[in-house]
């Protein structure tokens, strides 16, 4: 029987391949898991913390009434995060975008870190406010709002009609602040539908005195453990200010500033969006897992 010479050559091909071990594509150990990222870690024991307290949680953000402005479809009002007992409010700007395509943009920052009234540890020549540019790389055209948007005020939310045909309506609820977005008679998306906002305010770094360690006794092993670093409120800072990895360690002159938020998508089976890591388009379930950058969603 006659065999090709290019079948023959193929066979050789296909049997080096099946003796190569296969490859492994990612490192893992290059990659941070949740409990080695401090704005992970601390934002999913929030959510852990609103979660186990039930129908007793209430989000600390509030939307006043009074602070609401709507013109030529932009909404501008001041939300106010608690903080507890004896502590003054943090203050949010929220300014909501109703667009003509009846897309809608929501920024919510906080205000001493706009005006830069905040001080940097070390003389840090860093700047102040939050990085805010990233719609001027992200978003192309198409961002005119919609001039006719029809406000209506209640004291529970402020409910806006917008786009094509004024078929979309945003819900927005003053206490607690939440977000819905209407398509017609169905509910599309619910911002902080549990209630678990959390923007980490700036607050200024107390150096706490340095203790003198325990000495053991003479022929005695000392045993005591240095605690993790806490505030007043039981929080913990240990990372709020630098963290380590890998042999490298970056420093928070600005302190924690991560921005934690539930979105929900009702009736909804999947969400797409493209992975900071190799993976499906369907975006899976990360909390098992490390923690996804989402480039667009």
């Amino acid at each position: 029987m006659y065999t090709s010479p290019a079948w023959g050559f193929l066979t050789i091909v296909l049997c080096l391949l099946c003796l190569i071990r296969p490859a492994v594509s990612v490192k893992h150990e290059n990659f941070k898991t949740c409990d080695q990222s401090g704005f992970c870690k601390r934002n999913r024991a929030y959510a852990d913390r609103a979660t186990s307290k039930g129908d007793a949680w209430t989000s600390p953000y509030t939307l006043d009434p009074a602070s609401i402005n709507v013109k030529n479809g932009v909404l501008k009002g001041m939300v106010s995060k608690s903080l507890g007992e004896g502590m003054g409010p943090v203050s949010f700007p929220l300014t909501i975008s109703f667009l003509n395509s009846g897309v809608a943009r929501v920024t919510v920052d906080e205000e001493k870190r706009q005006k830069r009234d905040i001080e940097l540890r070390h003389g840090s020549v860093a700047r102040k406010e939050r990085y805010n540019e990233a719609s001027a790389w992200a978003i192309v055209g198409n961002l005119d709002t919609d001039k006719k948007a029809a406000p209506s005020l209640t004291a529970e939310a402020t409910t806006v009609t917008y786009g094509p045909g004024n078929s979309y309506k945003a819900v927005i609820k003053h206490s607690p602040f939440a977000v819905d977005f209407w398509r017609g008679d169905e509910i599309q998306v619910r911002l902080n539908e549990k209630g678990l906002l959390n923007m980490e305010h700036w607050r200024p770094k107390i150096e706490k005195p340095v203790e003198p360690e325990n000495k053991a006794k003479e022929g005695e092993e000392s045993t005591s453990e240095p605690e993790p670093a806490a505030t007043e409120s039981g929080e913990d800072e240990s990372t709020w200010w630098e963290e380590s990895f890998g042999g490298n360690t970056d420093s928070k002159p600005k302190g924690p500033e991560s921005v934690g938020l539930d979105i929900t998508f009702p009736g909804y089976e999947h969400v797409y969006g493209i992975p900071e890591h190799t993976g499906p388009l369907s975006l899976k379930e990360t909390r098992c897992v490390y923690p996804l950058a989402i480039r667009r969603l």
